[in-house]
């Protein structure tokens, strides 16, 4: 017997086999038709509408985004309020120190005229019409006004720029104006993009104030600092006078 295979006649046409009304229905389809022109429109109005919300969606979550940045903007001008209070207050300490330290030097010189005269008494080499010693006591003695000369508050932090940032609320932010069940796509885009300007003109603002808050305050760092250094240097020189006076 040959290897010859038999095709089972049953089953002939089953891989082809179709029912009468999908035939019927592909028959009245040409073969590679164009869409017809309904079809075109509502593929063009799908798309449409699908670009129309993927922009929407686009500009709402930009104001979202300038809102929070205009909310960082808000917090950090608030911090650098706080920041430029201590500021100040650390400035004027400084002022009342170093008017201390003035004082202070005042003393040390009546204190060494004292010893001076003093130790010209005792060796006799005082001249007669040098003042005694009692009169340089009574002298050295006197009272002195104590911080007549502190420096007043800053005026100016009230009437900073950024200072009417405090009364600024997350509130005061223009809300999404959204036509209620409106389908209007020019009507929604304008508010969202008037929105977006706002909030761009208020960042910009916002930025100029802290720029100009930083580098006011950086000026005043710098001016702490040379306070510091002048406190300092007197305070080391008024230490090794005591010593030297001390060792008398």
């Amino acid at each position: 017997m040959s290897g010859h295979k038999y095709t089972n006649s049953n089953n002939l046409f089953a891989e082809d086999d179709i029912d009468d009304e999908t035939f019927l229905r592909n028959s009245r389809r040409p073969y590679n038709s164009q869409p017809t022109f309904e079809e075109q429109r509502q593929t063009f109005i799908e798309r449409k509408n699908e670009i129309e919300d993927r922009t929407l969606q686009s500009t709402e979550r930009s104001i979202g985004l300038l809102r929070d940045s205009e909310q960082v903007g808000i917090a950090t001008a608030e911090e650098l309020m706080r920041q430029r209070e201590q500021l100040e207050r650390t400035d004027k300490r400084l002022d009342e120190i170093n008017q201390t330290l003035r004082f202070s030097q005042k003393h040390i010189n009546g204190i060494k005229s004292v010893f001076s005269s003093l130790k010209s008494y005792i060796s006799g080499r005082n001249d007669p019409s040098s003042p005694s010693l009692s009169s340089t006591s009574s002298n050295a003695q006197q009272p002195t006004n104590s911080f007549q000369d502190k420096i007043p508050e800053y005026d100016v932090y009230e009437d900073h720029p950024t200072t009417r940032l405090r009364n600024t609320e997350p509130n005061s932010l223009p809300s999404q104006t959204q036509a209620s069940g409106s389908k209007n796509f020019s009507a929604r885009l304008d508010a969202n993009l008037q929105e977006m300007h706002s909030s761009i003109s208020k960042l910009k603002g916002l930025a100029t104030d802290l720029s100009y808050e930083i580098d006011s305050q950086n000026d005043l760092i710098d001016n702490i600092c040379s306070k510091t250094e002048h406190a300092d240097i007197n305070v080391k020189k008024q230490n090794k006078e005591m010593q030297r006076l001390l060792k008398k």
